[in-house]
């Protein structure tokens, strides 16, 4: 692993080598009149001269190696007027900024009007299966960016309960950490707990790229589920973006965004949130009688969760230059964040925790230097660094045992609710990414990316607390992905996209290795892991038409938490082989925009994986305790089909409905390699495998007063019963977690075109009981109250 350090440390210094060019360079950002939002895939050229390229997908473009004198600039795209300005370099001029509004064409076109690409567009028409969200509209919600996500086809979050509770993701049946996240191409894991994708508030966003099966090799992910790309808003601007909500729960949330550039390139941000919630919502469920230790499973009572309040505070502070001869974007930036987390139950909603918790610090520096045309003409460069300290501290110090009723009794010394513990464990994580893109000309492209991410643990526990053998061991993982494409474009018409990857991993850690039923021995065990994938990628245009088809053989390393857990409720499981699996992707997509009134959308995919040694997480009991902990299965087969409708009119009212069947069943003929297995062929449990969501959104425009509007929203998601079990297993089946439909509506008012901003949310307006685990209830009915101000100068 020293040799990718090395050459990474050399990519690293050889990208502030003092290899800049004296020559002159121009630069800006192209935005649309009079929205002024970024326009990309504009054309920038100077007359006459061969030195040309494209905007980015914030608008941004440079043209370097411009000789000193007076030239014509030239901007053109379909849809839009071309616009010709001259400029002059003068000789002593190192750079020199020009920013121009594009106009709409459609006085020259006639009736034929095409409106410039946004940056959601143009990721949904990428040869790879990709859903993009414009989290921009959603900023008046009280919704974080997990929950955002949910909107999306084949996407399932999966709680434990309320604000801060334990997530887990799913997309098309992969769930947890098949599925990579990344923010603004870097990856999210190890940034720690006070950073996670269900406490960022979705006012941190631009958009969200959803990623289903086949990943792109500019993420360098090692991903059989797919990925997800956060992208922030990274344009030159100065803004305030501040919110704050309270509602249901004594739950309250804000945030505050604001930044500053100036004329000069120097720019800085500030992003802080904040989350609170006691999470005492009721629930039903049977209560244990402390004096005899019996529960009467069949007496259901309804109680108020007593010790589940969560809290976490983020601030990320960022400063650096952008758009300047030397970068396009130098950016140093620290965050830091806490959390404390209460903990009412275990792995089931029998058992019940009184006085037990955990808190959290976070201690992230991280640098980012982008520049465009680096050293020849469509050579772009992205590299990233970060490292983060994360620091948890778990107690467990009760002397007493808790029932729902929040009544108490002495346990009979310091022996805890789980097991006696007040210590402290600390993850070391660094991450380095390198990203080379290479347009060779409009035709072909080439992309390089690395990416480098080590962990390392260390645990130290109070003298009285109950020492597991595994707590003073090691605990170190480290990994490499590298991957190269190549991408041919033939006229906007189609692209197709080859590529590979190479996977490196080295993990150091505890492993049992006893042989004996109901004991454990434990011994440092240390693997190395490499291998190769590869794919393609391609997709066709015809008229309102759009096909895609993919395929991958790709492998997924196991996370830091499968292999060593996260001690408390998960247990590692040092060991595991990576997942390695060969994926099928098609899609079938038709958008008509009727006479610029009414829009139709509609999207259909088929997705094939053949896993094998599938990653699973199990629930199992150790010393009288449940704990959860993760497995190879084996070989899974999953068949999963996804569809959406959308309809909008005149940006006045839009509607939509999703829904996604996936088929995962149990591939592996036999158990332990010996005997038939009693699940061959049968349904993965514990999984559900329909569901679907709709929502209605209207608008009335000018709404009391100019420049002011109403809006009303609408979202309902439906998730069909799906068992515990496997439905093999005789009675056992009959556990499941029930059929579910569940109702939000929200009421927003804005004025001064979304300069002031306040919206009444419901969410599970019926109150229904939801479950995304067995036994485990998620809040009911519950009201909130959101104010958000925002305020944007152009420059």
């Amino acid at each position: 692993m020293n040799d990718y350090r090395v050459i990474f440390c050399v990519c690293y210094l050889l990208l502030f080598v003092p290899v800049i060019s004296k020559a002159q360079s121009i630069s800006g950002t192209v935005t649309n009149c009079p929205d002024n939002q970024p326009l990309a895939g504009v054309t920038v050229k100077i007359a006459g001269a061969s030195l040309g390229t494209t905007t980015g997908n914030e608008g941004n473009y440079v043209l370097n190696n411009v000789k000193p004198g007076v030239h014509i600039l030239e901007f053109s795209f379909v849809g839009l007027k071309t616009v010709k300005k001259e400029i002059r370099i003068e000789g002593k001029q190192k750079k020199t900024d020009f920013n121009v509004c594009m106009e709409d064409a459609s006085s020259e076109l006639g009736e034929v009007v095409v409106e410039a690409k946004s940056p959601v567009q143009r990721v949904k028409e990428s040869s790879f299966n990709v859903v993009a969200i414009d989290a921009t509209s959603l900023q008046n919600t009280t919704l974080d960016l997990a929950h955002a996500m949910s909107r999306a086809s084949g996407v399932k979050i999966r709680e434990s309960g309320g604000l801060g509770s334990d997530l887990h993701f799913s997309l098309n049946g992969f769930s947890g950490r098949h599925v990579k996240f990344f923010m603004d191409g870097v990856p999210m894991e190890g940034m720690g707990a006070s950073f996670q994708i269900n406490n960022i508030p979705v006012n941190l966003a631009e958009r969200i790229e959803i990623y289903k099966g086949v990943v792109p090799v500019g993420f360098g992910a090692d991903a059989i589920g797919g990925a997800v790309n956060i992208v922030t808003n990274q344009r030159r601007r100065t803004f305030v973006d501040a919110s704050c909500s309270y509602g249901s729960f004594n739950t309250h949330r804000s945030s505050i965004n604001a930044g500053y550039t100036a004329k000069n390139g120097f720019m800085v941000e500030l992003n802080a949130f904040q989350n609170y919630s006691d999470n005492n919502y009721w629930i039903e469920n049977a209560v244990k009688d402390l004096e005899s230790g019996q529960i009467n499973s069949d007496h259901i009572e309804r109680v108020r969760r007593f010790h589940d309040t969560y809290h976490n505070e983020t601030v990320i502070l960022r400063t650096g230059f952008v758009n300047k001869s030397f970068a396009d974007r130098l950016v140093i930036s620290l965050n830091t964040g806490k959390t404390y987390k209460e903990t009412q139950n275990g792995v089931r909603q029998d058992v019940v925790y009184g006085q037990k918790h955990s808190r959290g610090e976070t201690l992230m520096p991280s640098l980012q230097y982008v520049k465009r045309n680096l050293l020849l003409e469509g050579l772009d460069v992205n590299l990233t660094a970060n490292y983060n300290k994360n620091l948890m501290h778990n107690l467990d110090t009760a002397t007493f045992e808790f029932n729902w009723r929040g009544e108490s009794k002495y346990n009979g010394g310091k022996i805890g609710e789980q097991r006696y513990q007040d210590s402290k464990y600390e993850n070391k994580n660094g991450n380095m990414t390198f990203t080379a893109h290479y347009r060779i000309n409009d035709y072909h492209s080439l992309i390089l990316n690395n990416v480098f991410t080590s962990f390392d643990r260390n645990t130290r526990s109070s003298p009285e607390s109950t020492l597991l053998a595994t707590d003073t061991m090691p605990k170190v993982s480290q990994k490499n992905v590298a991957g190269l494409s190549y991408k041919l474009n033939f006229k906007n018409r189609w692209n197709i996209s080859f590529f590979g990857k190479h996977y490196l991993q080295y993990s150091k850690g505890p492993k049992d290795v006893s042989t004996d039923t109901g004991h454990t021995s434990y011994a440092i065990f240390s693997e190395t892991f490499t291998a190769t994938g590869y794919g393609i990628a391609g997709t066709y245009f015809w008229k309102d038409f759009q096909g895609k088809v993919s395929y991958e053989k790709t492998y997924r390393l196991p996370t830091d938490n499968e292999l060593f857990g996260n001690e408390e409720l998960e247990r590692g499981s040092t060991g595991l082989k990576a997942e390695n699996s060969n994926n099928y992707n098609l899609n079938l997509s038709y958008s008509h925009d009727f006479d610029r009134t009414h829009f139709v959308h509609v999207d259909a995919g088929y997705i094939l994986r053949n896993t094998k040694d599938y990653i699973r997480r199990v629930t199992d009991s150790y010393s009288g305790k449940y704990y959860a902990s993760h497995i190879n299965h084996g070989y899974v087969r999953n068949i999963s089909l996804e569809g959406e409708v959308r309809y909008s009119y005149r940006n006045i009212v839009s509607a939509g409905i999703n829904a996604t069947s996936q088929n995962i069943r149990d591939n592996e003929p036999e158990t332990m390699g010996t005997s038939a297995s009693t699940t061959y062929r049968a349904r993965i449990p514990n999984i559900p495998y329909f569901f679907a969501s709709g929502d209605v959104e209207g608008v009335w425009k000018n709404f009391i007063r100019k420049a002011s509007h109403l809006s009303f929203g609408y979202n309902s998601n439906y998730v069909h019963a799906f068992p515990l079990y496997s439905e093999r297993h005789g009675s056992t089946s009959k556990s499941e977690v029930p059929t579910q439909l569940s109702h939000d509506v929200s009421l927003t008012y804005t004025i001064g075109n979304g300069r002031y901003n306040i919206t009444a949310e419901c969410k599970n307006l019926t109150d229904e009981k939801l479950y995304d685990n067995f036994s485990l209830q998620k809040p009911g009915r519950a009201f909130y109250l959101k104010v958000r101000y925002f305020l944007s100068f152009n420059k």
